[in-house]
């Protein structure tokens, strides 16, 4: 039995959150619920879900300040923006940002369950569902480094060439490797080119 993708609801309206939570557990998904930017935040930091959904209207920071700082913290990350204030314009703009989709309220249920399982399609997994032989070679705990992994990940099954640098012995040749691993060319040779002076 795989272990259940974990999903990050922020929503102010207890009853709204809980109803959601409540569909999205019964549909196989790990559920935390928080009614803040802050303890959205707080959670990111803690333990790093495979998607956010956020409604726009908050107290305090809005849902969008909170997808600016997942933006710049996780970019892989998708985020599902909800409101119930919703306008085309504002649909256009969030898209464009880079949110993975705009739901008006009231949404159909059937919508947003399709909307997540593209997001988690799309995405490397950070909960250990999708076979990890790939990045067998890197151990690690960290959730920045988890969110690393998922931009490898992404950058894998793309036609997109990457260049790692760093500092010396901090794995840029065993992250090239695991890259090599999870793209369709994983069964061509692998070469590393070292550029050190």
């Amino acid at each position: 039995m795989s272990t259940p993708r974990h999903l990050l609801l922020v929503d102010d309206d207890a009853d709204l959150l809980q109803l959601l939570s409540l569909r999205l557990t019964a549909n196989g998904y790990r559920v935390t619920g928080v009614a803040s930017t802050e303890a959205a935040q707080a959670q990111l930091a803690m333990d790093l879900p495979a998607l956010v959904i956020s409604d726009i209207r908050l107290p305090g920071k809005d849902g969008l300040a909170l997808f600016d700082e997942i933006r710049a913290q996780y970019p892989a990350l998708p985020v599902i923006l909800l409101t119930a204030h919703g306008t085309i314009p504002d649909a256009v703009e969030a898209t464009t940002r880079g949110a993975f989709a705009y739901l008006t309220k009231p949404y159909d249920p059937k919508i947003l369950l399709a909307k997540i399982e593209q997001a988690l399609s799309l995405t490397a997994s950070v909960d250990g569902n999708a076979d990890e032989a790939w990045r067998e070679e890197l151990i690690s705990r960290s959730p920045r480094m988890a969110e690393v992994l998922s931009e490898a990940r992404l950058v894998a099954v793309s036609d997109a060439s990457i260049l790692i640098r760093g500092e010396s012995g901090t794995g840029k040749e065993l992250l090239a490797r695991a890259i090599h691993r999870a793209s369709r060319r994983a069964k061509a040779p692998f070469i590393a080119v070292n550029c050190a002076a």
